[in-house]
C-alpha cells in the first residue's frame, strides 16, 4: 500500500512536467531529446529517481495527454490538446495577482456572455474568478484593481471563452466608492 506522501509526490512529478512540456509551450509541435531525463529540471532529478520520473512520463503518454515514442534518435515528445488543457489547469492554479506597491487607479473588468448550453464552464470561471477576489458587479461582469490580464488570457484559453469574453481596462467607474472599501484602496 503506498503512503500519501508518495501519491503527493507523484502528482508532484506529474504536474511539473507538464509545466515543463505544455505550460511553457516547449513542445508545441514536438521536441526529441535522446535521455527522458533531459525534459525534467536539475532540482527534480536530484528529487526523485530516474524510473520514478520515467514512469510519470508513460503514465502521461498512457492517459493521453502526451505521445513519448523512443526512436533512433531519441525520444520524441508531443503535448496532445488534452494534455495541454491539463497543463492550462496546473498553470491557472500556480498563478496568483501581483499587488503593486501602488495602486494606478485603472479598474480591470471581465465581462462574458457564456451560454446556458456551457453552464458548467461558466460557473467554473465565477468560482475561479471568486477565488482571485475578483469583485462581481452583476452576474457576467467582474471587476478587480490591478492588472490581471495573464491569468485571463489562460482562463480563456484554457475554458475556450475567448469569444465569449472582453476584458476592459478603464480609468474610470462611477460611484467606486465602495468598491475602493472593498479592495482595501486609498480613498
Amino acid at each position: 500500500m503506498k503512503q500519501d506522501g508518495e501519491k503527493m509526490a507523484k502528482g508532484e512529478i506529474v504536474r511539473m512536467i507538464l509545466l515543463v512540456l505544455g505550460g511553457a509551450g516547449v513542445l508545441a509541435v514536438g521536441c526529441v531529446c535522446p535521455n527522458l531525463l533531459q525534459l525534467v529540471p536539475k532540482h527534480y532529478r536530484r528529487r526523485y529517481s530516474e524510473p520514478r520520473i520515467k514512469q510519470a512520463i508513460l503514465r502521461l503518454d498512457k492517459r493521453g495527454w502526451i505521445i513519448a515514442r523512443q526512436t533512433q534518435e531519441g525520444w520524441k515528445i508531443r503535448v496532445t490538446a488534452k494534455g495541454h488543457a491539463e497543463a492550462l489547469a496546473y498553470e491557472l492554479g500556480q498563478k496568483k495577482i501581483q499587488k503593486p506597491r501602488c495602486w494606478d487607479q485603472k479598474w480591470r473588468l471581465l465581462i462574458f456572455d457564456i451560454p446556458e448550453s456551457r453552464r458548467v464552464v461558466r460557473d467554473k470561471i465565477r468560482r475561479l474568478l471568486q477565488s482571485f477576489n475578483f469583485y462581481r458587479l452583476q452576474d457576467s461582469v467582474w471587476v478587480y484593481p490591478y492588472e490581471c490580464q495573464e491569468i485571463l488570457n489562460v482562463l480563456c484559453t484554457k475554458y475556450r471563452v475567448r469569444s465569449e469574453a472582453l476584458y476592459i481596462r478603464a480609468e474610470f467607474l462611477d460611484q467606486d466608492y465602495w468598491l475602493r472599501k472593498h479592495f482595501d484602496l486609498k480613498i
